[in-house]
């Protein structure tokens, strides 16, 4: 029961309380000053009566014919006149009679009993007898009963006044502790908040002691952070250019290759620029200081043309060596031109080295080392022909004509307008195999073929549908879960595109508000990198889909989760870690150490861990010892399975 419920009944206690005491007391004293009163009341009509009757003529008739007309005009209970010896000349009495207003349990307990007032009738010098008077009180008690009901209700609305001050003065006192109560929950979702300390000694002291906490707990799991990056950043990074390393870029590569969609337009970039004026040779400071600036340029670049691909990782290969992965990537001209241009604006002093590019495009049937060679020996023969332009593949220049353009327009658009849309579900599973969700990958009919999102991902978003094409999915896959019955849970990834769609967001949300139940079926995610370059938007978007009983979650999860602007804030359900670090897992110590200080801080933020990317079933006590809660498993593929 709350704090104000108990007051109210306090308040309610002490005025039924107050009220009866005061009524009781009000009644009691009432009583005998009306008693004393009538008392009087009673002692004077007597005594004039009896000086009026010892004037008349003793008849009895004549008196008892005053008497009764003494009776009628006054407000009399009884009147009795007796003579000396007894005998009763005039006798009239009123039946007692109860206001209809006045309740009998009222009369009955504070009716007025008042004495009878008593004179001597004289006859000449002779006593003649005793007259008795007794004054009507049933005026008296429908008064004191109408006083009464008065003092009942003012009373009460004093009581209910003083409720509502009480109230809102309780209120305005105690929400520092609703503030309390607030961080207290809060940091069950692991947001540390802060409050300022309230002026009443109690709560001050309770509001500083859980600011001692928050601020604690929040510098414990900044530290870890802190730690973690510094871990990664020794096994994965080259000091130098602040990139990734030739390792850890594999593993990456070879995350793509094996594990991620390979229908789409995924392209490797290398990057060589020549020994020139001794530029390698150079002091360390002013060599980094220039390589630090060719990295600025290049991610800028990036930054810029960020609209034609969907994500991106650079690396330091060699010295002089530096490789760009693309997924998604539409007009890798544009891109490469963009950035041989980066590359010039970087080096464009006399003496600078040159700078040779090659773009190749990932197969399908492609391992690393194919990849790298293909685009290496390319690199090489634009080192020894000085080809000046970016050395593309020809494959990547065959599909960006106006009338492919137009094709892929219309097939979007029917595939929007009809639903022609799929999704492939891939199992998550925990260490013990049991279902968590489903991972859900968009699909449309092209061509009368079913493909899957990297395949049409790059025109998708270049044509500026992709947000409502995975509108139009979702919507697709909440109507199979709603008429299939399906109780398991489905994620979708969701990109950058319908992440800052405001118009198609306020739609997504108004279908799940249309139907809650299957809302609480659907899992959100968006990549680590969207949530890093969107961080309020995520937030936004974490907090209204939290509010529908959507799970969130974060995908491709490793390389900058440390980095997220309070994370513990965003109440994050799960992450999975990027198929990069999963790569030769049982051969990686590096990793080892990574993904289990990682996994600790997620679980200190409440955060479940899965990881992509795993295709040996086992592992399990691998994935145990590093605190991996389970795995989007690549081992039993069920594609089209909205059957539990």
């Amino acid at each position: 029961m709350s704090i104000t419920r108990e007051l109210w009944l306090a308040i309610l206690v002490v005025v039924l309380v107050a009220i009866a005491g005061s009524v009781s007391i009000h009644a009691f004293t009432t009583k005998q000053y009306v008693e004393e009163q009538l008392y009087s009341k009673n002692v004077d009509n007597a005594s004039m009566l009896a000086l009026t009757l010892s004037g008349l003529d003793k008849d009895s008739v004549s008196l008892d014919l005053f008497i009764m007309s003494q009776f009628d005009i006054g407000h009399y209970a009884s009147i009795v006149l007796q003579k000396a010896d007894g005998e009763i000349v005039s006798a009239h009495r009123n039946k007692e009679q109860i206001n209809a207003d006045t309740p009998a349990w009222f009369a009955k307990n504070f009716a007025p009993d008042v004495k009878l007032g008593i004179a001597q009738v004289s006859e000449g010098w002779g006593q003649y007898g005793t007259v008795y008077v007794e004054t009507d009180t049933s005026f008296a008690v429908a008064s004191m009963w109408r006083a009464t009901q008065r003092l009942i209700i003012g009373l009460s609305l004093l009581g209910l006044i003083t409720g509502i001050i009480g109230g809102w003065a309780l209120r305005f006192i105690i929400r520092p502790l609703n503030g309390v109560v607030a961080q207290a929950e809060s940091f069950q979702k692991m947001r540390f908040v802060q409050l300022p300390e309230p002026r009443t000694l109690e709560l001050k002291r309770v509001v500083r002691a859980m600011n001692f906490l928050a601020a604690n707990s929040k510098k414990i799991m900044e530290e870890e952070n802190t730690r973690l990056d510094i871990l990664r950043y020794r096994t994965q990074f080259d000091d130098e250019s602040g990139l990734a390393n030739r390792d850890y870029f594999i593993s990456i590569l070879k995350g793509q290759l094996a594990f991620r969609d390979s229908e789409g337009v995924n392209c490797l970039f290398f990057m060589r620029f020549t020994e020139g004026n001794g530029f390698l040779r150079s002091p360390a400071n002013i060599r980094k200081k220039r390589i630090r600036d060719f990295i600025a340029e290049i991610n800028d670049s990036l930054t810029l043309h960020h609209h034609l691909f969907s994500d991106s990782r650079v690396a330091r290969m060699q010295k002089n060596e530096f490789a760009i992965l693309l997924t998604e990537a539409h007009n890798t001209a544009e891109i490469s031109n963009a950035l041989h241009g980066a590359c010039l604006s970087a080096f464009c002093y006399e003496g600078d080295p040159k700078v040779f590019q090659s773009v190749t495009k990932l197969r399908s049937d492609d391992s690393f080392s194919d990849a790298l060679m293909r685009a290496d020996a390319m690199l090489d023969e634009a080192e020894t022909t000085n080809r000046t332009e970016p050395f593309i593949e020809a494959i990547l220049n065959t599909d960006n004509s106006l009338v492919e353009e137009k094709r892929w327009e219309h097939d979007l658009k029917h595939a929007i307008e009809n639903q022609d849309v799929e999704t492939f579900n891939y199992p998550v599973l925990d260490v013990n195999r049991h279902l968590v969700h489903y991972q859900c990958w968009a699909g449309v009919n092209v061509d009368g073929e079913l493909r899957k999102n990297g395949y049409y991902a790059h025109w998708a978003r270049y044509l500026g549908l992709l947000p409502q094409l995975e509108l139009t999915t979702i919507t697709h896959l909440m109507d199979t879960i709603k008429y299939s019955e399906a109780i398991s849970k489905y994620a979708f990834l969701c990109s950058e595109q319908l992440l800052v769609d405001s118009a198609l967001l306020s739609q997504l949300y108004a279908r799940l508000d249309a139907d809650k139940k299957v809302a609480t079926q659907l899992c959100f995610e968006v990549r680590e990198s969207t949530a890093n370059r969107f961080p309020n938007e995520f937030k936004a978007f974490c907090n209204a889909l939290k509010a529908r009983e959507c799970q969130v979650g974060l995908k491709r999860v490793g390389e900058s989760f440390s980095q997220l602007l309070n994370v513990q804030e965003l109440g994050l359900d799960y992450v999975k870690i990027d198929s990069a670090f999963m790569t030769d897992i049982e051969f990686n110590p590096a990793n080892h150490a990574f993904i289990r200080g990682f996994c600790s801080l997620a679980h200190t933020f409440g955060i479940s861990v899965y990881a992509d990317g795993v295709k040996r079933p086992d592992h399990k006590a691998l994935f145990i010892e590093l605190g991996i809660d389970g795995v989007v498993s690549h081992i039993e593929v069920i594609e089209h399975l909205l059957d539990d």
